[in-house]
């Protein structure tokens, strides 16, 4: 069987390996953002609350210095929470459930590659079938990169260090075969010794 064809089949498995983590690691990124958010709002409205309380019994105790101080305070809230949520508006919540979506995708693709990978190395099939399972496969992976959505250099740096690859972030889209088989089970992993 073609060793490019392994090679290159081989590249892409870890290719999607490296996207399904990358787009969890900007699932995780937009949740703890969503949550930091959610924070500051209630944060926002418990003090207004806590201000408007204390407006109301200045009213009754005719405490009209501490009004004026109590009716700035209440102003300020207000305005900043009109900012806060104009800066806050973008819908988190869908952009997440895109890269969470995208991350399954590429599960998915990465066990149609660890499939075809099987295949070549068991030569099972014809090498002009395999070409063909590898064409389709290679236009699916297109597809799901072209609509993703964005990541972020921290959410790569988070894949790098989940999946073990260590600090060296030169090595964008090259993948050692030492490196491929940790992903691989055992029995589909090349020998990498020369």
């Amino acid at each position: 069987m073609n060793d490019k064809l392994l090679a290159t089949t081989r590249f892409y498995f870890a290719q999607c390996v490296f996207m399904n983590n990358i787009h969890y690691k900007a699932y995780g990124r937009l949740s703890r953002t969503q949550n930091k958010n959610r924070y500051i709002t209630i944060g926002i409205s418990g003090i207004t609350l806590l201000v408007i309380t204390l407006h109301i019994i200045c009213l009754e105790e005719k405490l009209s210095d501490i009004l004026s101080v109590l009716s700035y305070i209440g102003m300020i809230l207000t305005a900043s929470s009109l900012i806060f949520t104009m800066y806050s508006r973008e819908d988190i919540g869908e952009i997440k459930s895109q890269h969470k979506n995208i991350a399954e995708e590429y599960k998915e693709l990465r066990d149609e590659h660890i499939s075809l990978i099987e295949v070549i190395m068991s030569h099972a099939e014809d090498e002009k079938t395999i070409r063909n399972k590898a064409h389709e496969i290679q236009k699916w992976y297109s597809s799901i990169g072209k609509y993703s959505p964005e990541t972020t250099y921290e959410d790569y740096q988070g894949a790098q260090k989940g999946l073990g690859l260590g600090n060296n972030t030169d090595e964008e889209f090259t993948w050692s075969d030492e490196e491929i088989n940790r992903f691989l089970p055992s029995s589909l992993r090349i020998s990498t010794k020369s």
